[in-house]
């Protein structure tokens, strides 16, 4: 017995030497099939009832010889399968291990994991091959129907894609066309309308133009997916400078103040977490509470292989039974009258977020809210 062995293991070796039924409710239990090779005469193989019976074979009337699965098997995996048996005779330690296609009897095709290790003399030299037979027919099929899942999601993503684009740029041209000419006639005939009239040319203008970014929300929308993602080292920090440099004019007009503490490089497409960090600073100045001017928050607090973002404000907040609303398709818990928008930015942000792994959520204040999200590290 050697020093590290368990008593167990080692007596469970001692009852498979001298018990045959152990053995046999081993390879019954564990193995669809072994096999017993005569390298010295290679026709000579015993293979037991089970190899015989996943082909669908009565084991009484199968002969002990290697020529009987030879020509069974694909030809194709045969070639492999003896490019690995000399493969293993020549060096041990490359396994012989490989997939491999058999014809069962009523013609189907079983896929089974054929495993095997020679047994050599004390020259080195082998004399014998014990083999084992696992058959994998059912996880092949499922492999096979998810592929062709995954290709039909994939052509459909991408005719999604195109739909969305063309969509766009079909209702983008009319609404542009529509915004121009409002604008042209407010300017040529301001002196002639009244002002009532001026009011609903700008009001019209105004339509076109919430539907315009109506539009290109639903484009950013159905564009972001986890094969979208262009990932590389991202410096949150320097995303953060930068997005506050472009809403530079929206936060001084509002007066108000941003703090962000240090933050974190990550992995992630910086275009993608870009936007999310626009879209929650920008409804967090956009959400501000009239008696007060907008202060903004954002930090970060490492976690087990993530990184926690909080984005805080001092706004009107929202409802706690609200919070998972929020982050629906098109949803608004505020009319179009009292803020601008689509409805669509946090939907954006929940999408881009899940395609990276992470997760999203919102948490209210008193006063204001936090946007949180998690990223893998």
């Amino acid at each position: 017995m050697k020093a590290d062995e368990h008593h167990l293991a080692q007596e469970l070796y001692e009852l498979v030497r001298s018990d045959p039924d152990i053995f046999d409710f081993l390879q019954a239990g564990s193995l669809d099939g072994i096999w017993y090779w005569d390298l010295e005469n290679p026709e000579d193989e015993w293979m037991s009832p089970r190899f015989w019976e996943v082909f669908g074979y009565d084991p009484a009337e199968m002969p002990h010889k290697a020529a009987a699965w030879q020509d069974m098997i694909h030809p194709d995996d045969l070639e492999t399968a003896l490019e690995n048996f000399n493969a293993h005779c020549a060096d041990p330690s490359h396994p012989y291990d490989q997939l491999v296609r058999y014809r069962h009897k009523d013609g189907s095709t079983v896929w089974v994991r054929c495993r095997g290790i020679v047994i050599r003399d004390d020259e080195g030299n082998p004399r014998r091959m014990l083999g084992a037979h696992n058959e994998v027919t059912l996880l092949k099929q499922t492999e096979s129907e998810l592929a062709k899942a995954v290709e039909q999601l994939e052509r459909s993503n991408a005719s999604l894609e195109q739909f969305a684009s063309v969509a766009s740029h079909d209702l983008q041209s009319p609404l542009s066309t529509i915004t121009n000419f409002l604008a042209l006639l407010e300017f040529s005939a301001e002196n002639r309308l009244t002002e009532q009239e001026l009011d609903y040319i700008r009001r019209a203008s105004a339509a076109a133009r919430g539907q315009s970014k109506m539009i290109r929300a639903l484009l950013d929308w159905s564009r972001v997916s986890t094969a979208d993602l262009r990932r590389r080292q991202v410096q949150m920090e320097d995303l953060v400078t930068e997005v506050l440099g472009e809403l530079q004019v929206e936060i001084h007009e509002a007066g108000g103040e941003v703090e962000a503490s240090e933050l974190p490089t990550i992995q992630g497409d910086p275009d993608l977490l870009r936007r999310v960090l626009q879209n929650l600073v920008a409804n967090a100045v956009k959400f501000r509470a009239a008696d007060r001017p907008p202060v903004i928050k954002i930090e970060a607090e490492p976690g087990d292989n993530t990184w926690t973002f909080r984005v805080r404000d001092n706004g009107i907040g929202f409802d706690a039974k609200y919070a998972e609303r929020i982050f629906g398709f098109g949803e608004r818990l505020h009319g179009k009258s009292e803020f601008e928008g689509s409805g669509i930015g946090l939907a954006v942000c929940r999408r881009i977020v899940e395609a990276h792994g992470g997760t999203i959520r919102a948490v209210p204040g008193d006063p204001g809210a936090t946007i949180e999200f998690s990223l893998p590290a």
